[in-house]
């Protein structure tokens, strides 16, 4: 059972582009809204390093995984930020390797509002062992139909861009970015079809800090949508004690149904080391095969360098 549930999968990842959403999701975002919107480049006064491991469906064997590092920060003297972003998004035969960079360019609106705007550029590979694919014999129905499924590794490279706008105040932001913009075609050999193109991605943030005694309440949400799946809403609530301890839940949904639960926590040491962790319940069919989504997040905060002017 769980074979097929797998080759379900990987058909989803690999074989349908068109319809699967094709960037990984996490869970932790508002610990690392960078990845999906280059314009938070310098929005800080300091670097920061972000590092994200998301262990997808435990309990299956050669389940998702991602793991990217992310580095931010501003210039010196101007209103400029640059960073970069290194990933890798795993599931069985099928491998995305990410790396991009990114420049952002912010200036002042009023008051403590700003305003950036900012893009990356870089490289996507996608890969596919068939080697690893365990099916019953070369005779299976499911080899002689999938292109991917002989025995052999096939590899595709192309660039990627990424453009986004960032609005904030040292209490609210609201960003909306687009991703995979060269809606680039994925060819591993002479026989794919055009309809395999990196699709670009929309996504919207907002957040809000509101601060009362040594207590902060933080509602965020991250919406996200792609030309051919419904809209995701993730709709994330934390509470943090002294700046230092935080915990609190996120619920995704794609307004039809109801997908996942997660519970996330964390800890900051002295402002400078961040600590999280996500844990997601699933509501979907595979739910009995799963012991669930742990996501695990460590960052690094650097000394301020910028003086805004």
């Amino acid at each position: 059972m769980k074979k097929y549930i797998l080759l379900w999968m990987f058909g989803c990842r690999l074989g349908g582009f068109l319809f699967a959403q094709q960037i990984p999701v996490t869970s932790l975002f508002v610990e690392n809204p960078f990845p999906y919107n280059p314009a938070v480049a310098g929005t800080d006064n300091g670097f920061k390093v972000r590092m994200d491991n998301r262990f997808q469906w435990t309990g299956f064997a050669d389940a998702p995984i991602t793991n990217q590092l992310s580095a931010y920060g501003p210039h010196k003297n101007k209103n400029i930020g640059y960073g970069g972003t290194i990933g890798y998004d795993a599931a069985g035969p099928t491998g995305r390797f990410t790396l991009n960079g990114a420049f952002a360019s912010n200036f002042a609106l009023g008051g403590d509002m700003r305003l950036s705007a900012g893009i990356h550029m870089g490289f996507v590979q996608y890969r596919v062992d068939g080697s690893q694919l365990e099916l019953d014999s070369p005779d299976d129905p499911l080899r002689q139909e999938d292109p991917y499924a002989p025995p052999v590794l096939m590899s595709a490279f192309l660039p990627d861009a990424a453009a986004g706008i960032w609005l904030y105040t040292s209490r609210l932001h609201v960003g909306f970015s687009a991703l995979q913009l060269f809606n680039n075609h994925i060819r591993f050999n002479d026989q794919d079809s055009r309809r395999n193109r990196l699709k670009t991605h929309f996504y919207g943030t907002a957040g809000y800090k509101l601060p009362f005694g040594e207590w902060m309440l933080e509602p965020a949400l991250l919406l996200k949508k792609t030309e051919a799946t419904p809209l995701q809403l993730d709709i994330t609530a934390r509470v943090m004690f002294r700046e230092q301890f935080w915990g609190g839940v996120n619920v995704r949904n794609t307004f039809e149904s109801f997908n996942d639960l997660c519970f996330i926590i964390g800890y900051i040491h002295g402002k400078r080391l961040n600590l999280g962790i996500a844990y997601d319940f699933s509501s979907s069919s595979i739910r009995p095969y799963t012991n669930g989504t742990i996501e695990l997040l460590i960052g690094y905060n650097f000394d301020d360098i910028k003086n805004r002017n």
